[in-house]
């Protein structure tokens, strides 16, 4: 994992630039840090630092400026630490939800998912699909899942109908709700979908970047 610390002092340096409603939380930046982690190519900061502020950078000081690029690199600096020791596990135990829990679940989420939307096309290129010879990507479609759940909709996911006839065998009435429920205790497996897939592209860009040496 991240170190807590380092998040939890990159939100107060938020907080001095921007009320807290207008940039990220202690958990959103959790999972917006775990995004860019596991991405495989160097996103530069220039490139995502706006993402903080839900895209709406805003004009800071020079202090606040500093300050604010100093608490960045130590949170990038812990999660590539984390990254390298195999410890970007998923952060949440799903034994025991309660409402304070989901709610932090979703914060991650939604900024996970800002963390993939900067490289989304790569997350989205059905690499595994097409060398497996699937009709459908694992990858693309846990992605799908972390976005239906942020955003609450259902309709992204390309296999909406057979989840809704695998619980209307269970004698349930497919609902909106009960779906998105469903979905849920499967985001743990979704972001390991992710990350394995991330880092087996590492080790393949890693090795084409010692061939060329």
């Amino acid at each position: 994992m991240i170190d807590n610390k380092l998040l939890h002092n990159l939100t107060l340096e938020l907080d001095k630039c921007v009320p807290e409603n207008e940039h990220l939380n202690h958990d959103g930046l959790s999972g917006f840090f775990y995004a860019l982690a596991i991405t495989p190519a160097i996103i530069e900061p220039s490139d995502w630092i706006a993402e903080l502020f839900y895209g709406e950078r805003p004009i800071l000081t020079n202090k606040q400026s500093k300050d604010l690029k100093k608490a960045v690199a130590a949170v990038v600096k812990s999660s590539n630490k984390a990254l390298l020791k195999n410890e970007l596990k998923f952060p949440y135990d799903f034994s025991a939800l309660d409402d304070a829990t989901l709610d932090k679940v979703w914060h991650w989420c939604a900024g996970f998912l800002q963390g993939l939307y900067l490289r989304l096309a790569f997350w989205k290129s059905g690499i595994i699909a097409k060398e497996t010879q699937q009709a459908s990507d694992v990858v693309s479609n846990s992605v799908d899942i972390i976005f239906a759940l942020v955003e609450g909709n259902v309709s992204v996911l390309k296999n909406l109908d057979q989840l809704k006839a695998q619980l209307q065998l269970a004698g349930k009435e497919p609902t909106d709700e009960l779906i998105l429920a469903t979905l849920l205790q499967t985001l743990p497996e979704a972001y390991e979908c992710i990350r394995l897939f991330a880092a087996q592209m590492s080790e393949r860009l890693l090795a084409r970047q010692a061939e060329s040496a």
